[in-house]
């Protein structure tokens, strides 16, 4: 009885070692920091308030700390809160002539804790007739009433061409282009007065050379040719377009519009650019007024429903090697009376996912409104295509799977829609929210065969949606596509986390094969000991 007693006591010694370890992983896997910030940020200085022009003045403050992070900074004009940013300076913008203003600017933490009121600064905007001070406080006519070029860089891809400029005193600028002298392919203009300028113009040839002017305008508005020349653009390539940025969304802040995006990982990217309008989505690099440009993954857009509501937005992604994305799209509305959430139930592009009843089935609607011509083409869904990897795929297909790591296009052969069908915007469900829903411009290729779009991986698992909606010449929605469409992570090489409950897990196999003979070995030895001791 004894020599049982002993083997089971060595068993249950032997299994309760991998169930112990087992039960202590919870302790390593689960922590919970936290604490409570009641700590507002220093107070920042109002170190200069100039008026630029007739409509607009410069802001500018020292940065400030806080225990843990300085989320941003409100300014406040004549006593009233103006616009939120983060940065450390600001342009206010539609100003009155020969007005007094007053401001200052309050800094917050992610807590909302918000520090004191910085000093009081005031600038007048001058009259229609005189120009403003220098912003050093020299009262130089001769540079006051002009725009001094200090530099202007080049820079050619294939299809794009950046202009870098510098001036003395802020201005605003033009740039035009176009195979003559009379710049007849297009211009862009800026709304602010600033005085370093950055702007891309796109759609050109590739090994093509064009003539561009670059114009200057004072507070006056009068203009100023600084520099007029040519560029080539880069030899032919064949062109790919890169991922569009992931995660793009548009979220009203009272009058601003905070904006934020994912940047894509596999792409050699040169920077993104952030258009606005609001007479629908800007469609290509030069369709709107440039609400930023750079490799930031946010922005502000200050005030601007203040001045309209809808306002559209697109972010193109813009490679090395000047290739641009089909864009991703996204639009806000302001707030009204009965306090809406700034969505609106007939948005364009599937942006408001209650738009359609939500159904796990596939469906393809073609609409038979009057307004289109008869015999018009929409696409089968044999036709809408899903690329990844080399792959195709379409929306015929009974089982659509991808993987959640890698990007995918979706294409649309152009002879397969109408050419009066002006909009095609595909939107995608995320898979662990599907409240959250991400919409894409697609646009011609370079070869003008196809609509197409290139869609970042979401770089997570699960069941998802895309929907393809095509739009008419008067905003109408004449099509919708519907498609589920399962991610998962395909890669073939297992990578999994060292945690002790996979090591339990995979080793608990092998740890009983040791274990056995051991306990065996024992068992032999406690019963020839027994048998010698009677």
């Amino acid at each position: 009885m004894r020599l049982i007693f002993s083997f089971l006591l060595i068993c249950i010694v032997a299994t309760a070692l991998p169930v112990s370890a087992q039960q202590d992983t919870g302790d390593f896997s689960i922590r919970v920091f936290g604490s409570d910030d009641n700590v507002a940020p220093t107070t920042p200085t109002l170190t200069s308030v100039t008026a630029i022009s007739q409509d607009q003045i410069n802001l500018v403050w020292t940065t400030v700390t806080d225990n843990f992070l300085v989320s941003g900074y409100v300014i406040s004009r004549d006593g009233l809160p103006l616009a939120t940013t983060s940065l450390t300076t600001y342009s206010d913008i539609g100003l009155a002539a020969s007005t007094n203003y007053t401001y200052s600017v309050r800094a917050f933490d992610p807590s909302f804790n918000y520090s004191s009121s910085s000093n009081l600064l005031s600038a007048t905007t001058p009259d229609n007739q005189v120009p403003p001070a220098e912003p050093d406080g020299g009262g130089n006519q001769s540079t006051a009433t002009r725009v001094i070029l200090n530099e202007l860089r080049i820079e050619s891809g294939m299809s794009t061409t950046s202009f870098f400029i510098e001036t003395a005193r802020p201005a605003r600028f033009e740039v035009r282009w176009g195979r003559t002298g009379a710049y007849e392919l297009g211009y862009v203009v800026n709304d602010r007065y600033v005085s370093s300028y950055e702007t891309t113009i796109t759609d050109l040839e590739p090994g093509t050379t064009y003539e561009y002017e670059v114009v200057g305008y004072t507070q006056l508005g009068r203009a100023f040719v600084l520099e007029q020349g040519q560029f080539t653009t880069l030899g032919i390539k064949t062109f790919q377009a890169p991922a569009n940025v992931n995660r793009f969304q548009a979220t009203r802040a009272g009058l601003d519009v905070q904006l934020s995006w994912d940047v894509p990982v596999k792409d050699k990217i040169s920077s993104i650019r952030i258009l606005r309008s609001h007479l629908g989505f800007p469609a290509h690099l030069n369709d709107g007024a440039v609400v930023y440009q750079g490799r930031d993954t946010s922005v502000v857009d200050e005030d601007i429903l203040a001045r309209y509501s809808p306002v559209y937005y697109t972010a193109f992604v813009i490679d090395a090697a000047g290739n641009v994305s089909s864009g991703a799209v996204a639009v806000v509305y302001a707030a009204t009376d009965t306090g809406d959430s700034g969505t609106d139930p007939d948005s364009p592009g599937g942006l408001n996912p209650q738009r359609l009843p939500i159904s796990t089935e596939d469906t393809a609607y073609a609409s038979t409104s009057p307004n289109l011509p008869a015999g018009t083409r929409m696409p089968d869904v044999s036709e809408i295509f899903v690329i990844q990897n080399g792959v195709r795929k379409s929306f015929a297909d009974q089982l659509l799977a991808l993987s959640s790591t890698d990007s995918f296009t979706l294409s649309i052969p152009k002879n397969a829609v109408f050419d009066s069908l002006k909009t095609i915007i595909v939107t995608l469900t995320d898979p662990t929210d599907t409240t959250q829903t991400y919409s894409f411009l697609l646009r011609l290729n370079k070869d003008k065969t196809a609509y197409e779009g290139v869609l970042s991986p979401l770089m997570v698992e699960g069941v998802s949606r895309l929907t393809i909606d095509i739009y008419d010449y008067q905003s109408a929605v004449v099509g919708t596509y519907i498609k589920s469409v399962s991610f998962a992570d395909m890669t073939n090489e297992e990578v999994l986390p060292i945690f002790p409950d996979l090591l339990i897990k995979k080793g608990l196999p092998i740890l009983m094969v040791a274990i056995l003979p051991l306990l065996f070995a024992l068992f032999i030895f406690f019963f020839y000991r027994r048998r010698q001791q009677r």
